[in-house]
């Protein structure tokens, strides 16, 4: 995969028609997306680290929903030790909705105070296609060295 996609369940509905149609239709991206690629009958949690382990990047897609999940923090905890392991930036931040202050966790806020990330702008064409060059790019390039502070 390019991409292992973190996101909470409520945000599918975005993954489904934004991301998945914009990387993978347009783009041609290959993307692991849990609701469509995790097969049934196995165990959770080794599905998921699998799936990072297969996957180039991981895309966190941060809303308020996504910092109280503890599945989408097992997930960022995954990519994060994947990112540790390999030196590489393997990790993706898109801001999807604005996160009330406070509400990050400490490791989280390590990552997004060290990298760039992305925010989604819902209302504006321009900004959308800015986004959606930057994620390309960013998927794109490969081996880049993660920069710690």
């Amino acid at each position: 995969y390019d991409a292992f996609v973190s996101y909470d369940f409520k945000d599918f509905p975005w993954v489904r028609h934004e991301l998945m149609v914009e990387l993978e239709q347009k783009r041609n991206f290959k993307l692991c997306v849990p609701h469509r690629d995790f097969p049934g009958g196995e165990v959770l949690v080794e599905i998921i680290v699998d799936s990072i382990h297969k996957s180039r990047k991981t895309i966190l897609l941060l809303t308020p929903e996504f910092v109280k999940s503890h599945w989408c923090e097992f997930e960022f905890r995954m990519a994060r030790n994947k990112l540790f392991d390999s030196g590489n930036d393997v990790i993706m931040a898109v801001i999807l909705k604005p996160l009330p202050s406070g509400c990050v966790s400490g490791s989280l806020y390590q990552v997004l105070n060290r990298k760039l990330y992305l925010e989604w702008v819902e209302d504006n064409a321009d900004a959308k296609d800015l986004f959606w060059a930057k994620l390309s790019d960013a998927l794109t390039v490969i081996n880049t060295r993660y920069q710690s502070l």
